[in-house]
This record gives structure tokens, C-alpha cells and sequence, in this order.
């Protein structure tokens, strides 16, 4: 009986990978048959050019006729910029604002979790700035950084900041006293504990707080792009709906969340990738 249960064991393995693949396979299916449910929605209400609108055109134009704006946009480009320079420049705002906040927020949230005082320093007007409406302060960022590329980084940067490093400090914070003391009773140097320990068990967490902080970013480049500015793939969206112009206006929408799902979902492959143990006992 003994010698049959290595071979039992791979077996299980196999059927739980198996089942694994199934299960990716169906999600994936579902996710493309919400979309195709979302786009078919979309095309029943607007007629399409096949029947008469439940919605008018003005209010929210059919696929067809976004798709088309999308084609005169790629080929004429918006306001004499060619499209590709407003997503670019769009995405360099983002990219730099959101890089900055991971790069020093995730660190210091680290930190702020695993050192009591520079929680008790730190904490504290982190979360006295987080609720402020970072809109509001868009006149004095003005003032204070110029009409330039800063003050829009730092309008995006300023709500993403404090929500990566208290995700940090929390995920730190959660992590198992056992566990750790477990490791220090073995003899494992505060540096170890830190590493082998706090650092992949809070991995998790980190990367919600990413990934909740990339929607939000996604949301704060559109009041970034409100004034001072005449370039950005929001402002595109903006300037047309002063036109009434909503196939350009959902073009832009339509950009914007492309750009902010396929950052999500890089985010959640780089996390099932990095972070392969969680939910798995």
C-alpha cells in the first residue's frame, strides 16, 4: 500500500492541475462572452444603422459609428495632433505619477508597518491628506508646479501615494506574529525575518493595493487633463463633448479603460507569477 501512494500523490497533482487549466479556460470564455454580452447591449439600443435607435445618436452613438471616429482619428488625428501622441502623452503622465508612487510608497509603507515610530510619524498625515478631494487642490498645484507636465503628475500622484503605502503598511501589518516568531526562535536575523518572511506574505496585499490604485489613476489623469493643457487623450474627450461630439468623447473613454484594464491585467499576471503560493495552504 505504502509504495502506491507517491504515485497517488502525482496523480492528484495532475488532476488538480488539470482541473486548474478547465477552470482558466471557462473564466476566460466568460469574461469574452460578458464583453461580446456588453457590446451586443450596446448595439440593440443604438440601432447600428439597421434600425431605429432606442437611444439617439447624440446622446450615445452606436459601435459602428464610434469605430468609425476611432478610424478618422487614427488616420486625421485630433485638433492637429495625430491620436498616438495624445494616448502617448496621456500614458507618460500616468506611467510616471503611478511608477513614483510604487516606487516610493510600496518602500515606505513597508517601512511604516515594520517600525512603529515611523508609523507614529508617518501615519498620521498620511492619513489626514488622503480624504482631501486632490481636485480641489488643482488651482494651487497649479500655482505651485506650473502649467506643465508636473502639476498634472503630481494631481494624479497625489490620491495613488497614500493608498499604496497604507495597502503596504496594512499588508505588513496582517502578517502572522507566529509566523515570525516561528523564524526568530530559529534564529533568523531581523533581515531575514524581513525577507523570507513579512515581504512574501505581505506580496499579496501590495498588489491589491496596486491594483485598486491603477483605477484610480486612470480616473484622476481625467481631472489632470481638465485645464492647462491641449493634449492628453482625456482632454481629447473633454474638448469634444464640448462639441457634442460623443462618438470622439467615447473613443477617448473607450481608450482610457482599455488602457487601464490591460494595466490591471499585467498587474494580476505579474502577481500570479511573483505571489504563485497565494491561496494555497
Amino acid at each position: 500500500m505504502s509504495t502506491n501512494r507517491p504515485e497517488a500523490s502525482v496523480v492528484e497533482a495532475l488532476d488538480e492541475d488539470t482541473l486548474h487549466r478547465r477552470e482558466d479556460r471557462r473564466d476566460r470564455w466568460l469574461t469574452v462572452g460578458t464583453f461580446a454580452s456588453l457590446l451586443g447591449l450596446w448595439a440593440a439600443v443604438t440601432g447600428s444603422g439597421l434600425w431605429e435607435p432606442l437611444i439617439k445618436p447624440l446622446f450615445l452613438p452606436s459601435p459602428v459609428a464610434v469605430w468609425q471616429a476611432l478610424l478618422r482619428l487614427i488616420e486625421q488625428g485630433y485638433q492637429g495632433r495625430s491620436l498616438g501622441h495624445h494616448v502617448g502623452v496621456s500614458f507618460q503622465r500616468f506611467a510616471t505619477a503611478f511608477s513614483f508612487c510604487v516606487l516610493i510608497g510600496v518602500p515606505l509603507g513597508l517601512l511604516m508597518g515594520m517600525h512603529r515610530p515611523t508609523r507614529a510619524v508617518l501615519e498620521p498625515p498620511i492619513q489626514a491628506i488622503r480624504p482631501i478631494p486632490k481636485l480641489a487642490l488643482l488651482p494651487l498645484f497649479l500655482i505651485w508646479f506650473g502649467i506643465g507636465n508636473l502639476s498634472k503628475i503630481v494631481v494624479i500622484a497625489a490620491p495613488v501615494f497614500p493608498l499604496i503605502a497604507i495597502s503596504a503598511m496594512q499588508a505588513v501589518r496582517s502578517v502572522s506574529t507566529r509566523k515570525i516568531q516561528a523564524a526568530q526562535a530559529l534564529g533568523a536575523s531581523p533581515w531575514v525575518v524581513f525577507w523570507r518572511v513579512v515581504l512574501p506574505a505581505s506580496l499579496p496585499g501590495i498588489f491589491t493595493g496596486i491594483r485598486v490604485s491603477i483605477s484610480l489613476g486612470v480616473t484622476m489623469l481625467v481631472g489632470a487633463e481638465l485645464t492647462a493643457t491641449s493634449d492628453g487623450i482625456a482632454w481629447m474627450a473633454l474638448t469634444a463633448a464640448e462639441y457634442l461630439s460623443t462618438d470622439i468623447v467615447l473613443v477617448g473613454v473607450l481608450i482610457m479603460a482599455a488602457m487601464g484594464y490591460s494595466l490591471d491585467r499585467l498587474v494580476r499576471a505579474l502577481e500570479t507569477r511573483l505571489v504563485h503560493w497565494s491561496g494555497r495552504d
